[in-house]
């Protein structure tokens, strides 16, 4: 049986600097997400940043990406090989005066909803309304 949600983007990247533009440049060839593709390629990119960051990776690992159309929604993906302990679940930090910490502050703002799970690594996902 088909998946009724087919992926529109199945990327596997390096886990290095060079992931967030490598995921923004694969998503602007989806013609399917046209209308909210600034918004897009923002939320992919911070969630990519944040697995490059944070999740203990290195450029030896490899970030998968998905996207997935879904009934008025698209969900993107990015799966980490969960290397670093990210404690009892992933947060948007509090107000800070320190630099940084505002990906998951921008996700939270633009996204429909969004959360973490660990099925085998990190799985970071954010749906977003088309």
């Amino acid at each position: 049986m088909a998946d009724p949600n087919p992926a529109i983007l199945r990327l596997a990247l390096r886990c290095d600097k060079d992931a967030p533009g490598a995921v923004r440049r694969a998503l602007e060839g989806v013609t399917e997400i046209a209308p909210v593709l600034d918004d897009v390629k923002l939320v992919a990119t911070e969630l990519v940043n944040n697995a490059v960051l944070h999740s203990g990776c290195s450029a030896d690992d490899e970030l998968r990406v998905n996207a997935q159309l879904g009934p008025g929604s698209l969900t993107i993906s990015v799966h980490d090989p969960g290397l670093a302990d990210l404690g009892p679940r992933l947060r948007v930090p509090e107000d800070s005066p320190e630099p940084g910490g505002m990906g998951l502050r921008i996700i939270q703002e633009i996204a429909r909803r969004w959360g973490a799970e660990r099925p085998d690594g990190h799985r970071v996902w954010a749906e977003l309304s088309l």
